[in-house]
């Protein structure tokens, strides 16, 4: 299976897929990079991550429209593919493998935290620890992807949206009173 890069320097350029990923389909991944555009300070892009690398559909999409991005994955397969992907659309990534829920305290802050985790895991226990974890940096944004048919809580402090696409659903947590998203970062990423 392959699936093209959406927007950005890597446009309509091929992803290979491995076996063992779920990538997000098109429609998804064009609303949420909509989304994001939106509520982006003009002219700047935040630092990003993925904890659930998978495909790369996401991850590498954010790179591609100039994020700084950090993909997390725990199957070995699935993180060659994201290393071959990145180099043959020469996109710069950092790749982290391991589980994303062990390693959630040492990753650092990011302004965008893309949680797609594979369905059978217990998502809404995940986005708890996610939230109280401290990845998501002042002003950030945690955005989830789930199956329509599960509805995440609210989480104290945040505010929360939910939006349906098809047989998928974002659900969105942000800080009410938190300052814009901000991406003052020298880290370029790398690819290992």
């Amino acid at each position: 299976m392959s699936l093209r890069i959406l927007g950005g320097t890597a446009k309509g350029r091929s992803l290979q897929v491995p076996d063992s990923a779920r990538p997000s389909g098109a429609r998804v991944r064009k609303s949420l990079f909509d989304l994001l555009a939106a509520r982006a300070p003009a002219g700047r892009y935040p630092e990003f991550i993925d904890l659930h690398g998978g495909s790369g559909a996401i991850g590498l999409e954010a790179a591609s429209r100039g994020y700084r991005v950090t993909l997390v994955e725990k199957d070995a397969r699935a993180v060659r593919a994201l290393e071959t992907n990145a180099r043959a659309l020469d996109l710069r990534v950092r790749i982290v493998k391991g589980d994303a829920g062990a390693l959630l305290k040492r990753l650092g802050q990011f302004d965008v935290v893309f949680s797609d985790p594979p369905y059978e895991a217990d998502i809404p226990k995940l986005t708890a620890q996610i939230l109280a974890s401290g990845v998501l940096a002042p002003g950030g944004l945690l955005v989830c992807q789930h199956p329509d048919r599960l509805h995440l809580p609210e989480h104290a402090g945040f505010t929360r949206e939910e939006r349906e696409y098809g047989s998928n659903t974002l659900t969105l947590y942000w800080h009410p009173d938190a300052p814009e998203l901000d991406a003052d970062s020298d880290d370029d990423g790398e690819i290992g």
